[in-house]
């Protein structure tokens, strides 16, 4: 049976990031002025997947090797037998392009992108573009759409640490400035551009207009979450994974349901531990680590070493 394990992580650097994931979440990155716009805490894709932490093996390695072990029987895999999630912090110093991302239909060669992110970090100036204006028709955005024009007829809002913003594929949105965040999405890396706020990189306006619609909003389009009698917050639930956080400091109990789960810590530290037909052990998880708890484990108990904050995602509904 196989156990629960920490993962290790991936920097990425990019035009638009900073450095407040070393300074917001504890996360060390490499001397000098690069800026680092992600780290990937969990991730499977063509081009490298997660290491298991004091080991040479990798997540892909498991993924193939026991895969109803490690995600469960029933459980869609990603695309090409990759793991379903991909979860990353985002620093977004600067803005990110405006895009928008492809269903499972109309994704090629990659698993469409249905993605949400939890707000750690809100600076003054800190927005997020969400769908358009409530009038704004799709021949207008497209009229405008490779231009700074385009960004007058986008919802903008200011968030605030703690919301919880779903982005559905074919929303026109952007992150940034001024946002730390957490972010669970599909194991996709397709993203349309179609305007990128004056940087020299491709856009993808042919590709975006294919997959866009058009969703207008008066008010911030903020999830609202659910109290769950664990003491938990449900903050979102999608056909493509489960969100949720606790906030705790007493011990508490995170059954698997026969499918994996992923515990990310946003604050303070615990011991993740297990006891199961003949398989013991524990891990201590400190801020920023996540650890993937398998399916074939049936529960894991989560020990607070004082206050702490945790994001537990799993598979969406079967």
């Amino acid at each position: 049976m196989l156990a629960p394990f920490l993962l290790e992580r991936r920097l990425l650097p990019k035009v638009w990031g900073g450095r407040a994931l070393e300074s917001k979440l504890g996360i060390p990155l490499p001397a000098g002025a690069e800026p680092i716009g992600e780290a990937w805490e969990l991730f499977d894709r063509p081009d490298g997947s997660s290491r298991l932490r004091g080991s040479d093996g990798t997540l892909s390695d498991l993924v193939r090797s026991h895969p109803e072990e490690l995600v469960g029987a029933g459980v869609p895999l990603g695309h090409g037998g990759t793991f379903p999630l991909l979860l990353k912090f985002l620093d977004a110093h600067q803005g990110l392009s405006l895009q928008v991302h492809p269903d499972d239909r109309q994704a090629s060669g990659d698993m469409g992108k249905d993605e949400c992110c939890l707000i750690l970090h809100a600076a003054d100036d800190a927005r997020i573009v969400h769908g358009v204006k409530p009038g704004v028709t799709k021949e207008q955005l497209l009229a405008s759409w490779q231009t700074p024009a385009v960004e007058d007829l986008l919802y903008s809002f200011r968030p605030k640490v703690g919301d919880l913003v779903h982005i559905r594929p074919g929303t026109p949105h952007g992150i940034g400035p001024g946002v730390v965040a957490f972010e669970v999405q599909e194991n996709s890396d397709l993203t349309y551009r179609f305007y990128d706020r004056g940087r020299d990189r491709d856009l993808h306006a042919d590709e975006a207009s294919r997959v866009l619609e058009v969703e207008a909003h008066e008010a911030p389009p903020v999830m609202r979450s659910t109290s769950l009698a664990d003491g938990g917050e449900l903050l979102l639930a999608t056909e493509h994974f489960v969100v949720r956080r606790y906030q705790l400091a007493r011990a508490f109990e995170l059954p698997t349901e026969a499918a994996y789960l992923t515990i990310t810590v946003l604050g303070g530290s615990a011991r993740v531990r297990w006891d199961e037909r003949g398989v013991r052990g524990d891990l201590t998880v400190g801020r920023s680590d996540t650890v993937l708890v398998p399916a074939s484990l049936a529960r894991v108990l989560v020990e607070p070493q004082g206050d702490v904050d945790v994001v537990v995602c799993g598979p969406g509904a079967r």
